[in-house]
């Protein structure tokens, strides 16, 4: 049998090259997304207050945050004025509403118990006994591995709207590990500080107000 033209072998080289590329092109790829939230904390509380602070009603809000962390990417910073964005690391939902989300649930359990309620609210206008508002200026990772929070703050009196304390926090928390996940724990347990920090100063305050 005489063998196939030289060009007939050539193109059935080509073909075969093209339909293995196809296929590969076509097979179904990992993908390397990671997802991340924060978490609140269950540690137990410190212990009752006097006079306990469990009957508060808390209106936690508004609180302000970064433009640059209103994205989905995880952000860390490498410098002063410089900021990675992370390739394949999310977070789950927006970073300001979770993080609202789970110090409304730190401050509760802090607070023994107390009500807290997240901004916006809506329907008749809430009762609070006091009344948080808070402006994050940062909120994320560095090169050391550490998970950072400065925020300015303030209590309000929620009847009359009065200024009754105002503060700001810088905490810093080490990061088990390098990954993610260890940082992601870290900012949640900076978070955690921080509404221990509100929580003691509320509890002064409301000490103050009924002795």
């Amino acid at each position: 049998m005489r063998p196939p033209p030289l060009h007939c072998t050539i193109a059935l080289t080509i073909a075969l090259i093209g339909a293995t590329g196809c296929s590969s092109i076509l097979a179904p790829r990992p993908d390397p997304t990671h997802f991340f939230i924060l978490s609140a904390s269950n540690a137990a509380p410190s212990g009752a207050t006097q006079p306990p602070t469990g009957a508060l009603t808390i209106g936690l809000g508004p609180i302000g945050f970064p433009d640059y962390l209103a994205r989905a990417e995880i952000v860390s910073r490498t410098a002063d004025n410089r900021i990675d964005l992370a390739a394949n690391d999310r977070w789950a939902e927006p970073l300001d509403v979770t993080f609202k989300r789970v110090l409304a649930l730190d401050l509760s359990r802090a607070l023994e118990g107390a009500q807290v309620a997240e901004f916006p609210w809506f329907g008749s206008k809430p009762e609070f006994t006091y009344r948080i508002e808070a402006t994050v200026d940062r909120f994320e990772s560095d090169a050391q591995n550490m998970a950072h929070l400065t925020a300015r703050w303030s209590i309000i009196n929620g009847s009359d709207g009065r200024v009754l304390y105002s503060s700001a926090s810088a905490l810093s928390v080490a990061a088990a590990s390098t990954d993610r996940a260890a940082m992601a724990t870290a900012l949640s347990a900076a978070e955690d500080q921080f509404a221990i920090e509100l929580a003691a100063a509320l509890e002064r305050l409301h000490r103050s107000k009924v002795d």
